[in-house]
């Protein structure tokens, strides 16, 4: 019983993957049916979290031993956190790169990284260093982020980084709140 669990997990993983590669690959400007797909990126809930800090580290880490690139290593197009706690921690992080020849996913999780090819990225670059990491932004905003929802009712939270904008979405039972922040600063923008 036990050795069918790796083989289920791994076969899991690997079609969520394929959904993923044969979903994102799309003209540019399509990026909302690109991002539902993102959502199927699915973690294992057994796995710990991961801080920003260590997120950033390991992908500037994989990009100079990995993939050679040396130049900009921590500079992305994009980010998607999935899974996020009120600590800022996350169960899998989505950065948008490109690797010198084309645009690139690279997808990480306690269980190490994944690529995705043939991406298409917001032109906009920025460097990691110079936005705030989800611990402080949520640490600034406690009161928006766990808003008026009661702590029996579970809520998931992801955060997508993106033309120098954090947009935080909190889903619970049926509902939906959407909070937009400023990426350098923190400051909340918007709450839908």
């Amino acid at each position: 019983m036990h050795k069918s669990i790796p083989l289920v997990s791994a076969l899991i993983v690997l079609v969520g993957m394929i959904l993923c590669c044969a979903c994102v690959s799309q003209p540019t400007g399509q990026t909302s049916q690109q991002n539902s797909m993102l959502s199927l990126i699915n973690t294992s809930a057994e796995s710990s979290r991961i801080s920003f800090e260590e997120a950033k580290a390991s992908l500037i880490e994989f990009r100079l031993h990995e993939m050679n690139t040396p130049i900009n290593s921590g500079s992305v197009h994009y980010l998607r956190i999935r899974d996020v706690d009120s600590s800022g921690n996350a169960a899998g992080w989505i950065f948008g790169v490109h690797n010198g020849r084309e645009a690139e996913f690279l997808v990480y999780d306690r269980t190490g990284w994944t690529t995705i090819r043939n991406v298409t990225l917001p032109d906009e670059e920025f460097a990691l260093d110079s936005v705030v990491s989800p611990a402080v932004l949520f640490k600034q905003s406690t009161a928006v982020v766990l808003g008026d929802s009661p702590r029996s009712v579970p809520e998931r939270r992801d955060i997508e980084l993106q033309r120098g904008l954090y947009k935080l979405t909190i889903t619970s039972d049926n509902t939906q709140r959407t909070l937009t922040f400023n990426a350098t600063t923190g400051m909340l923008i918007t709450e839908r």
